[in-house]
């Protein structure tokens, strides 16, 4: 880009400004870029306290943030804080600028620290004239701001302004004055949304009445929908603050909830664990004693073999003690003291479904024996669900058809051994 009234040189090296014959200072870390990198500015600065800015850029582009940290960061390694600072701006490249960059210039002008004694804006284009024009209005009018066309006529300028002339201003003008009050309460309501300072009216009969005019009532409309914006905030955070409330008093209660159900869960693990524990001791009871009657079953058996007795009395002596010894590995089996009946019937249950194991053999001598899930359930310490899962197993393992009932199917194969059901 070219640079007027001055050269680039690399860093190191002393340039100096043609107009004023002072020299330029550069430092590379005087830039700043633009996050998405459409653009970066940079600052000199020309002799001890005349700051000049440009936009490095391809195309014109609008300005996105103010770069308020590096004109501090200039003023910093310049020693020029708290010092009367001069400040030109080459708006070459800019077509105009964001809300939020509106914000940031002005409060940075409106800013005592530093103290800034003049801004003078050139090349700028006309689409951006207007927003210049209006960033003038709003500010204090102790500080200077000059439109020049060349870098040459914005040195000119700030030497005046630093030699005590005040080059500005043209005689009062009317149209003049109106203009830049339009201009700053437009900026002021826009830009800093500030709502309450009076706007000036020019006498009903003039013919910029009806301009300032509008503006007032644009005025009065977004004070009136600032109050209804407060107002309605204020409902929804009431809303907002009873809707928590309602859902911390659900929270807690589900908690207690929790809390309760918890407790009730350890209570029925204790006790299912308890009667786990006194089912295990009884069948180990059992077991003991089926033991010890199955050992003198068996030497009944010898006993009786070597009885002087006919081979028709012994057969159906030993027919009994067969009988008996099955009942004994039966109820080994269950860990169930079991009848004779109870003792065929698994006897059966096993020849028939050989498949089935002793705890589903125990269960179906226990349906049989018309004993319920739930009394069922508690005898093994399950829950009701997983002995409804136990006798779904069971059911697909004997073979039977969805409509087919187990309890039935139980109760026909009792029949067979001329039992009662």
């Amino acid at each position: 880009m070219k640079r007027h009234g001055h050269r680039n040189g690399k860093h190191g090296t002393m340039e100096h400004c043609k107009i004023s014959g002072t020299e330029i200072i550069s430092n590379p870390q005087w830039i700043f870029r633009n996050p998405a990198k459409h653009y970066a500015t940079r600052i000199k600065r020309i002799g001890k306290n005349i700051l000049f800015a440009w936009v490095d850029s391809d195309k014109p582009v609008v300005l996105e943030m103010f770069e308020g940290d590096l004109v501090r960061k200039v003023l910093e390694d310049s020693g020029l804080e708290n010092k009367p600072v001069y400040f030109i701006w080459n708006l070459e490249n800019v077509k105009g600028i964001t809300y939020a960059y509106k914000r940031g210039i002005v409060d940075f002008l409106y800013n005592p620290s530093p103290p800034l004694n003049c801004v003078v804006f050139y090349n700028t284009i006309p689409d951006f004239l207007n927003t210049t024009e209006s960033i003038q209005a709003i500010l204090p009018s102790s500080l200077q701001i000059f439109f020049s066309e060349s870098y040459s006529q914005a040195i000119k300028l700030v030497l005046d302004v630093k030699g005590g002339e005040n080059a500005s201003h043209a005689p009062d003008d009317e149209y003049e004055d109106l203009k830049k009050s339009f201009l700053a309460a437009t900026a002021r309501i826009g830009w800093l949304n500030m709502l309450h300072p009076p706007i000036s009216l020019p006498h009903p009969e003039h013919e910029l009445f009806p301009f300032f005019n509008a503006i007032s009532f644009l005025q009065k409309d977004l004070i009136e929908q600032e109050e209804l914006y407060r107002k309605k905030k204020l409902r929804l955070e009431k809303a907002c603050s009873e809707k928590t409330r309602e859902v911390d008093a659900s929270i807690s209660s589900i908690e207690d909830k929790k809390e309760q159900l918890l407790a009730q869960f350890t209570h029925e693990k204790s006790s299912l664990e308890n009667t786990l524990a006194l089912r295990r001791n009884e069948s180990r009871t059992i077991g003991a004693t089926l033991k010890s009657r199955d050992a003198e079953l068996r030497k009944t058996v010898t006993d009786i073999t070597n009885l002087p007795i006919s081979l028709q009395q012994k057969k159906q002596m030993l027919d009994i003690c067969d009988d008996l010894l099955e009942s004994e590995r039966n109820q080994r089996t269950t860990g169930l003291p079991l009848t004779t009946t109870d003792s065929a019937f698994l006897s059966l249950l096993h020849q028939q479904h050989p498949n089935l194991n002793n705890r589903e053999q125990k269960v179906c001598l226990l349906i049989k024996l018309d004993y319920d899930n739930t009394e069922i359930a508690d005898y093994y310490a399950i829950t009701k669900r997983g002995m409804e899962s136990l006798r779904y197993r069971m059911h697909k393992k004997i073979g039977l058809k969805k409509n087919q009932s187990l309890k039935n199917h139980l109760t026909t194969l009792a029949e067979k051994l001329g039992s009662p059901p």
